[in-house]
C-alpha cells in the first residue's frame, strides 16, 4: 500500500541526453540510493512543469519523486515498500 508523503527532499540528479533523472535523495536524514527509474511523466502547472519519477531504491522500496520548476524544488510524493503492483 502506498503511503502519501508530500515532503520537500534534497535530490542529486543526473543530466544527460537532454534529460534528467534522480540518482539519490535525502529524506528524514537518510540517504536513499536509486537503483532504477521505473517511470517518468510530466504535467503542466500553468506556464511551469512538474516532472514525476517513479523509482526503485536499492532496498526494493518504491518512491514517487517530483520536480516542480515553478519553485525549483523536489518532493517525495509517496512510497511503497515491496512490490507496488
Amino acid at each position: 500500500m502506498a503511503q502519501e508523503i508530500g515532503e520537500k527532499v534534497s535530490v542529486i540528479a543526473r543530466f544527460r541526453d537532454n534529460r534528467f533523472e534522480p540518482v539519490r535523495f535525502k529524506w528524514e536524514g537518510r540517504l536513499c540510493r536509486i537503483r532504477t527509474v521505473t517511470g517518468r511523466w510530466s504535467e503542466h502547472d500553468g506556464q511551469y512543469k512538474i516532472y514525476h519519477f517513479s523509482v526503485a531504491s536499492e532496498t526494493d522500496t518504491f518512491y514517487e519523486l517530483s520536480f516542480h520548476t515553478k519553485r525549483m524544488e523536489w518532493y517525495l510524493d509517496r512510497f511503497t515498500v515491496g512490490d507496488p503492483g
